[in-house]
């Protein structure tokens, strides 16, 4: 008899900045189905975060090392820093029986669903352009720096279609509890699950 089991998959968020991707992130690995997949950067720590914990900090010959090594899953360059996902720390995850969660770019994105075709992808906007530029104040940002975020946010807004899954973070719990009915719902195989209809017509 086939048993119907939870599946584990990459969960890629995406979002531009301001949009609160890392605080779903954070809100996510509190539930032990989700693990984080740690991405490394050339850029420098900020106040609070961990080496080998929030991100692999690296200098750019060794960033540039892993990629040409063919050990990074994606990569991209942001704002003048690079940032990229180790194949191993995905597949460690998932080897773990969690579910990885990424935080990457639209780019990378598309780049992790080329590896992994059961990937979920979650594109995650605010409310409204008025509460993203309102958020990016909050954070300090110069106006060259916001300039800079606001043509990115752009960009990224017309690639958002790509992905499967669309929340609107407005009240950050709300967003988190979207996220989460989300895998549920692919963690259960209502996706087409391949895999199981093969054993199926093997056992006929």
């Amino acid at each position: 008899m086939i048993k119907k089991r939870a599946a584990v998959f990459p969960l890629v968020l995406s979002a531009p900045s301001g949009g609160g991707k890392t605080a779903v992130r954070d809100c996510l690995l509190r539930d032990p189905r989700f693990g984080f997949s740690i991405t490394c950067t050339t850029r420098q720590p900020r106040p609070g975060e961990v080496h080998g914990k929030d991100y692999y900090f690296l200098s750019k010959d060794g960033f540039l090392k892993l990629r040409e090594e063919g050990k990074l899953l994606e990569w991209a360059e942001v704002h003048g820093n690079f940032y990229g996902t180790p194949e191993k720390s995905v597949r460690d995850v998932m080897e773990s029986g969690r579910i990885p969660v990424m935080t990457i770019d639209v780019k990378g994105a598309a780049a992790v669903r080329r590896i992994f075709d059961d990937a979920v992808t979650v594109f995650i906007i605010p409310p409204s352009p008025a509460v993203l530029k309102k958020r990016l104040e909050l954070r300090g940002e110069s106006s060259e720096g916001m300039k800079i975020r606001l043509q990115t946010a752009r960009a990224e807004m017309k690639e958002a279609h790509l992905f499967d899954y669309l929340v609107i973070n407005d009240i950050l719990e709300e967003a988190v509890a979207d996220v989460i009915k989300i895998v549920e719902t692919n963690s259960l195989g209502m996706r087409f699950n391949k895999d199981l209809t093969d054993r199926f017509a093997l056992e006929l």
